[in-house]
């Protein structure tokens, strides 16, 4: 009689902390690594939706859980690093997924709400290194993963603030990654286009056109970056740190020109 093997998940026994894992890239960044073996704690200001993500999930059999977790506020965040440790007895992975896009123009953007997304999108994962870096520390390893976009490499004239904000969370990753090298790996993951809700509530002729810019002449989709962040998340990048993993259909290698 033959038997067969089942392959190990690629991320097997890491225990990770998904921000902003209600909805989207997030919610499905947490789907792929519970079903490649990992115990995934995700962390939103919408409960009720983060909730039904967890519940969802957890009666597919996947070892998911849900916190509140708004990732400007230290206190959230210690609460669910303590969490994770409670609930499942470590903390390997941290994703920096949480971010707002106001698309207010350099002219247009207000203070209050140029302030509002450096604290989401650039405070929010300061704060998270920070209070994740000791419970990793206590595992002995970790790696954290910044979710960027082509938006902070790519100036635009729409979302200023959104774009710089990326932009700074480029930069903090290098400077997280030389500085807890070598026991935690810190890299990023800068999608371009993908196939989104959101992408789907744009104007079609100026989506089609900018696609019409992407060397793969296609939007991306969500399992594509998941696929990137369980590469990061695994020990299969053991020897990668400080890297931004581009999932952009090559936009960013350059403009592809119409025949």
């Amino acid at each position: 009689m033959s038997t067969s093997l089942q392959r190990p998940g690629r991320v097997a026994g890491k225990v990770t902390l998904i921000t902003g894992g209600a909805r989207g890239q997030g919610a499905n960044h947490a789907r792929i690594l519970a079903q490649e073996g990992a115990q995934v704690l995700i962390g939103d200001v919408l409960d009720g939706e983060g909730e039904r993500v967890a519940e969802t999930l957890a009666k597919q059999g996947l070892p998911v859980r849900y916190c509140h977790l708004d990732v400007t506020q230290p206190g959230d965040w210690d609460k669910a690093v303590r969490q994770a440790e409670e609930a499942f007895g470590r903390l390997d992975v941290l994703i920096n997924n949480a971010g707002i896009f106001p698309a207010a123009s350099l002219l247009d953007c207000s203070i209050e709400e140029w302030q509002r997304v450096v604290d989401v999108n650039q405070t929010g994962p300061f704060i998270g290194i920070q209070r994740a870096v000791p419970a990793m520390h206590r595992t002995g390893a970790g790696s954290i993963i910044n979710i960027i976009s082509v938006a902070g490499s790519l100036a635009t004239e729409i979302a200023v603030a959104y774009a710089v904000s990326k932009a700074a969370l480029l930069m903090l990753t290098r400077a997280a990654a030389v500085t807890l090298a070598p026991a935690i790996r810190v890299n990023s993951i800068t999608p371009g286009i993908i196939d989104t809700d959101m992408m789907r509530q744009l104007d079609p002729e100026r989506l089609k056109a900018r696609l019409e810019q992407y060397p793969m002449r296609r939007a991306g989709t969500v399992d594509e970056v998941s696929n990137a962040v369980v590469f990061l998340a695994s020990d299969e990048s053991s020897f990668t740190t400080g890297a931004d993993l581009r999932v952009d259909g090559g936009v960013l290698a350059g403009v592809k020109q119409s025949r």
